[in-house]
């Protein structure tokens, strides 16, 4: 993949994310002023994160461009405290739904898919390195 086709692969994604916003809000009866705002704030995102790719050192690293492997390194840790952030919070949601007698199954298979992908990539990078 060329980097002139990588730079546009957050765009792209962010439209396309967009306008299923937009549909979804549309199809559960929203107002089509609120898809096109919802659409709207996802190409904002995604053009502004193009637009500053250049200019940025964080805005390359959220479009998955780091400049150079220091930013590729912080980004590698924010991604890693990010992830076991939201172990913790996951778990604490399903703590407190099933204390409070309420259906924590959401919570339940968020936190398998979180602990298949960490355990799943465990095993391919270490089999690969």
């Amino acid at each position: 993949m060329t980097a002139r086709m990588s730079s546009w692969l957050v765009p792209v994604v962010g439209f396309v994310i967009g306008i299923a916003m937009a549909a979804a809000l549309l199809g559960r009866d929203a107002s089509p002023i609120q898809a096109v705002i919802a659409f709207a704030i996802m190409a904002g995102y995604a053009l502004g994160l193009r637009f500053l790719q250049s200019r940025s050192d964080v805005a390359s690293v959220l479009s998955g461009l780091p400049p150079d492997e220091r930013w590729a390194s912080i980004n590698l840790q924010a991604l890693s405290l990010t992830a076991q952030l939201l172990a913790v919070v996951l778990v604490l949601a399903f703590l407190v739904t099933v204390f409070a007698r309420g259906d924590a199954t959401t919570f339940a298979w968020l936190g398998a898919v979180l602990g298949a992908t960490y355990l799943g990539g465990l095993v391919w990078y270490r089999s690969h390195s």
